[in-house]
């Protein structure tokens, strides 16, 4: 701000607390980028999440017999970890890039 109410923004002149039609469809391009960033960012950590779980099913004790060498764990503890780890995963993965693409998608008008 100059101190005559005047704000400067990427080198265009806007009057204080007047949003321009040019500014609003900025800002819905920029909100679409991050909606799709975070889309992209769901699928991948979901594919993350899959192939862990597959490789746990399909070659689990393949899987504990390699920690098994490294570390004193019993198969149960090892379970557990995995289960929770997936579990805390899955949320995070919700919390984080999930319900921010819902939210930016309602608050846009779109129903993609």
């Amino acid at each position: 701000m100059d101190g005559q109410g005047i704000l400067y923004h990427n080198h265009k002149k806007y009057d204080e607390g007047i949003i321009m039609k040019s500014s609003q469809t900025d800002i819905q391009k920029h909100l679409d980028v991050i909606a799709g960033i975070l889309l992209r960012c769901f699928l991948g950590g979901m594919v993350l999440l899959t192939v862990w779980f597959a490789w746990f099913v399909l070659a689990g004790d393949w899987i504990y017999q390699i920690h098994a060498k490294w570390f004193q764990i019993p198969r149960q503890s090892f379970d557990a970890i995995h289960y929770a780890g997936m579990a805390v995963t899955k949320i995070a993965i919700i919390l984080f890039f999930l319900l921010p693409w819902i939210a930016i998608k309602l608050m846009s008008g779109k129903k993609d």
